[in-house]
């Protein structure tokens, strides 16, 4: 199983030069001189009844790509680009969803969280093979062996603040926004890491539309059983739950049955994160504000702070 049990006790992980360095690595391969990597498995998240496919895949970089928690991977998938006869197709970005050791805990590999993008014909209702994803599809398709072009590693958002090891992180994933987190959680609650050791609060809202959509939610609901007084995760399912006004449950309305709590716990300092498609941000704003302006406070300010002490941490796509 690439998708590790969570152990009762912590896991040994190497080499251990991977947290001595003070800087993030940013960028070491760049589109026009990609890395080639290897494929080390595939497997489906997903259960039956799930909208949709999303899988868990492991790239073995051979320690050659090293990244930290919250950052990302391009994929430049094979073939030429439509848009662009005789050129590369263009770089795609993935979150990375494990920890810089891995899931096999060696520094050796990077695991992402890709749903396969498949296009409906709204009139016919019919699949359209010609409009899927190019990049999503490539890497749910692939094999054990076969090799991928990566770059990276990219991004600085979303790194994981350390300097505290007794803060709050609020994490609110949609769907594969997940990836970043399930990075975070092995980092505090799985892996054996001299140089963090975590005694802090991380609650996780995780919103997708089904029972069956859940992703990792073995190894998540085994930190809850391991680490109860550091560790919450709140489910929004779309379609199996409903709100308080009877409609579908989603991460906004569960983001608003604890607003007293998230709020106070942002005013003590907290980090708060959001990752997913950036069709969630709207309606997340629209709840944050409404809750501000029942508190009696300006929401504006109130963000604008929040930026300011660097406790807010978006990435959409």
């Amino acid at each position: 199983m690439s998708v590790q049990q969570a152990g009762k006790s912590k896991v040994a992980v190497k080499p251990l030069e991977l947290d001595s360095v003070k800087e993030p690595p940013l960028n070491l391969y760049k589109p026009k001189e990609p890395y080639t990597a290897t494929i080390v498995s595939v497997e489906r998240l997903v259960g039956p009844k799930a909208p949709g496919e999303t899988c868990h895949i492991v790239i073995d970089h051979g320690g050659n790509v090293p990244y930290w928690e919250g950052q990302s991977y391009g994929v430049i998938p094979p073939g030429e680009n439509p848009k662009k006869p005789g050129s590369p197709n263009t770089v795609r970005l993935y979150s990375i969803a494990s920890t810089r050791y891995g899931d096999s805990f060696d520094g050796r590999t990077a695991s992402l969280c890709v749903r396969r993008a498949v296009y409906y014909d709204p009139e016919t209702g019919k699949e359209d093979p010609s409009k899927k994803g190019i990049c999503s599809n490539f890497l749910c398709d692939s094999k054990s062996g076969d090799k991928v072009q990566i770059t990276g590693p990219a991004g600085k958002i979303m790194l994981l603040p350390e300097d505290d090891p007794n803060a709050t992180h609020i994490m609110i994933a949609t769907g594969t926004g997940v990836a970043p987190f399930r990075g975070y959680l092995r980092r505090m609650f799985m892996e054996d890491v001299s140089t963090f050791k975590f005694s802090g609060l991380a609650w996780l809202f995780l919103g997708v539309a089904n029972t069956d959509s859940l992703l990792y939610d073995e190894e998540f609901t085994n930190y809850l059983q391991q680490y109860p007084d550091n560790f919450r995760y709140d489910k929004a399912l779309s379609r199996e739950q409903k709100n308080k006004n009877d409609g579908k449950m989603y991460v906004q309305d569960k983001i608003e049955e604890y607003s007293d709590e998230i709020f106070k716990l942002l005013d003590g300092g907290a980090h708060i994160y959001f990752c997913g498609l950036k069709g969630m941000m709207p309606g997340i704003q629209d709840t944050l504000k409404r809750v501000a302006e029942q508190r009696g406070e300006s929401w504006d300010q109130k963000l604008s702070q929040l930026k300011k002490n660097k406790q807010w941490h978006v990435e959409v796509y």
